[in-house]
């Protein structure tokens, strides 16, 4: 996001401390308190996940005592609405969320909310960054989120899996699939080892997409009509032919045989590829339709402006 901020003009310190391990000195609070005075900011814009050994509470505290406005994009809503947006979400200024069926549940707590979906960053022309390992007819990136200890909050990633990748895998097309536990007898579903391509750095996505026909997607959320995958944003802005489960959020913001495709149930899935598969002209055009309308609407550029637009009326 950071990215977006400085393409539209900002000045931006992006700034990375580690907070996993007990900061007993206070020399993390130290460092942080450093920057700020250094860098005098406008502002201080968080997102996303915290909970794993960061002092969230630390960061806060410092950005209170130097009376710094804090905008936090809860982008893990709805499903971590109550143990990871709501903490954060009470000592912020403002908060923007990827479901927009949440703005009332922030505002009836007192807190100001507003709507910021996910977007893509795309530094480059990246069809240009065809790399022949990663030559397949699908791809898919993404990790395997379906636990055994939560398969509840899993729920429809478990249908994506179902009625997306199982078919496909189950009838011997060439795919292959990067992201985390794919391979871990703890998941509910587990990747045959061959089709398993390891884990790919964030920024490093590029060539994947770029060396597929065609780039598969899952959901995490089957209800909302605005929060859907980054990586939907990610396949297309890179110019990638994208099929995903259906979703309420894609059929609001995208159309079917003209941007990308969905699908519903396995049969469905299979009766996608084969046709694609086999209709280069229609894929093509279909990929660089998609890609127009993420360049054109959903870059992290226009995120970056939406944040701005509503952050300057506080500061």
């Amino acid at each position: 996001m950071h990215h977006g901020f400085a393409g539209i003009g900002c000045e931006v310190k992006n700034i990375f401390i580690d907070w996993k391990h007990k900061d007993k000195t206070g020399l993390l609070c130290k460092k942080l308190k450093k920057i700020i005075e250094s860098f005098k900011p406008d502002f201080v814009f968080s997102y996303g996940w915290w909970d794993v050994g960061i002092n969230i509470e630390a960061l806060l505290d410092i950005l209170n005592e130097k009376g710094i406005f804090h905008a936090y994009w809860a982008y893990d809503d709805p499903g971590c609405f109550d143990c990871i947006s709501l903490p954060v979400a009470r000592r912020s200024g403002a908060v923007f969320t990827t479901a927009k069926e949440y703005i009332d549940e922030y505002k009836n707590r007192g807190i100001d909310a507003y709507l910021l979906l996910h977007a893509c960053y795309k530094p480059q022309n990246n069809r240009a960054l065809f790399q022949r390992d990663f030559k397949h007819d699908i791809i898919l990136l993404a990790n395997n989120y379906n636990s055994y200890e939560n398969p509840g909050v899993f729920k429809y990633r478990i249908h994506g899996i179902n009625n997306v990748l199982k078919p496909l895998v189950e009838n011997n097309f060439d795919i292959k699939v990067w992201g985390l536990w794919w391979t871990d007898w703890n998941r509910i579903y587990v990747l045959p080892g061959a089709l398993y391509g390891g884990t790919v750095k964030k920024g490093k996505e590029t060539p994947v997409y770029s060396s597929c026909k065609i780039a598969l997607g899952f959901q995490s959320v089957g209800t909302s009509k605005t929060h859907f995958s980054v990586r939907t944003f990610e396949a297309m802005g890179f110019g990638a032919f994208h099929l995903s489960q259906y979703s309420p959020a894609l059929e609001n913001y995208f159309m079917k045989g003209v941007h990308m495709e969905w699908s519903k149930s396995a049969d469905e899935t299979l009766e996608i590829v084969k046709f694609y598969l086999k209709n280069d002209t229609a894929r093509e055009r279909i990929a660089l339709k998609g890609q127009k309308e993420v360049e054109e609407k959903h870059t992290v550029e226009h995120r970056a402006k939406e944040v701005l637009d509503i952050v300057k009326n506080y500061i």
